[in-house]
């Protein structure tokens, strides 16, 4: 090798190591960033006008070098920690969370003016509402979602936030124990919340009268219901268990054998509602597991006891919260404590992930040598696809090992400061050599 194939060697050597160390001041700069992924480097041997030589080794070689090659760590996991963000998702294994980057945004209302054709594909799951109800990152992508049920297709997704409409009661399961030893005469109360047809919580009374040995009387009063009141319904019970319910009110319906119900239909307002109330079964006692059955045993108090009330129907409620599941499940959340799937969050795998474009230290474009994206949900819930589970209300930090980093610091420090070393000894050799002309 000459005088001049040293210096560019050694040339080649200081930018191979140039780039390592700005590889690594990247790294270390965003060794706190949410998902970032690190970048090494690789050196790659280079060898020109390779020449047959008399010796095997002597002068095979005219001029060789060196070149750094950015390797991607994209595989490579980061911790994860929680955040309290139930928007929040982190990866934990394979798989990318596909966004849209937006073309600009309005000065006025922070809203996106459009969003690039472009698929990006991320680890960072930082994700909360903006003004637009879309799921943005810290980095200002935007999630990429599919319909519930919806495997192998992502498109724009934005938080339907309209209230829930409410569900009116049908039924009310009714459970307690009528105590054995109260006196002929003597009145007990229950009170049962429903919804009505129109969604408005309403009030309705359960009134117990004994009206002699193992005998009551169970009024219903519908405060604000058309009509105020149903009944009576007369109860026997035999050995402390339901054996008998008669009345003579055409507006209710009893039944007499199996399960012991009593149907009514008030009307608040919106038409006639109809109203199952239900009692456990003829015959049946006392059944911790049961959520519904009437009894009158003896105890120690002589009062109502084992009260158990149950109903269906919900008031209407306003949208609270949007919460994604480990699942992918994304969940809108209301205030009346409801909750319903939105849509489906759905990961990408490729053939060779670290092969990804990468378009900053958080957001990567599908290239020729990654291969195209398999979406699939995540956990990978049929064995096909190989995508990690979520975590949810977490986010995946950097993959940076600092320490790591400052050894390959140290090192790429030392060897650009030997190339440049030989530069200056290669150049006073050649001048020795021109000043032997002299």
């Amino acid at each position: 090798m000459t005088f001049y194939g040293a210096l560019g060697t050694a040339v080649q050597g200081i930018t191979a190591q140039a780039a390592a160390i700005g590889h690594i001041s990247d790294n270390v700069s965003n060794a706190t960033t949410k998902g970032y992924k690190q970048v090494s480097t690789l050196f790659s041997d280079l060898v020109f006008n390779k020449v047959a030589g008399e010796s095997p080794v002597m002068d095979s070689n005219r001029h060789m070098g060196v070149t750094s090659i950015a390797d991607f760590n994209n595989r490579k996991q980061g911790t994860i920690v929680g955040n309290g963000n139930l928007s929040s998702i982190a990866v934990n294994g394979n798989g990318f969370i596909p966004v849209a980057r937006a073309t600009g945004i309005n000065s006025a209302t922070g809203e996106p003016t459009g969003f690039e054709t472009a698929t990006y594909y991320t680890r960072l799951g930082d994700f909360r509402l903006d003004i637009t109800n879309r799921l943005v990152n810290s980095a200002g992508d935007y999630l990429l979602a599919a319909a519930p049920g919806q495997t192998n297709r992502v498109s724009d997704f934005v938080v339907d936030d309209s209230p829930i409409a409410a569900i009116p009661t049908t039924s009310v399961d009714y459970q307690v124990n009528l105590p054995g030893a109260a006196q002929v005469g003597r009145t007990y109360a229950n009170g049962i919340g429903i919804i009505d047809a129109a969604g408005n919580e309403r009030n309705f009374q359960l009134y117990w009268e004994k009206t002699g040995t193992d005998t009551w009387d169970l009024t219903i009063n519908t405060a604000g219901g058309t009509p105020a009141s149903f009944g009576p319904v007369t109860v026997t019970f035999l050995n402390g268990a339901l054996d008998t319910m008669t009345t003579t009110d055409p507006a209710l319906a009893v039944t007499g054998a199996g399960a012991a119900t009593v149907t009514l239909s008030p009307n608040f307002g919106s038409g006639a509602q109809a109203l199952t109330l239900n009692l456990g079964t003829f015959g049946g006692g006392f059944d911790p597991q049961a959520t519904s059955g009437l009894t009158q045993y003896s105890s120690q108090t002589t009062d109502l006891s084992n009260v158990n009330l149950r109903q269906n129907g919900l008031p209407g409620g306003e949208f609270s919260y949007v919460s994604i599941q480990e699942d992918g499940q994304i969940i809108y959340n209301y205030t009346n404590g409801r909750s319903q799937v939105g849509g489906q969050l759905l990961l990408a795998n490729f053939p060779e992930p670290d092969r990804l474009d990468r378009v900053s230290g958080t957001a990567f474009l599908a290239s020729g040598v990654s291969g195209d994206p398999v979406f699939g949900v995540p956990g990978d819930p049929d064995g096909t696809t190989g995508l990690g589970p979520l975590v949810s209300a977490a986010v995946e930090e950097s993959n940076v090992d600092v320490a790591e980093q400052m050894t390959r610091l140290i090192v790429a420090q030392q060897a650009y400061s030997m190339n440049g070393q030989i530069i200056t000894t290669a150049n006073e050799m050649l001048s020795s050599a021109l000043d032997m002309k002299r």
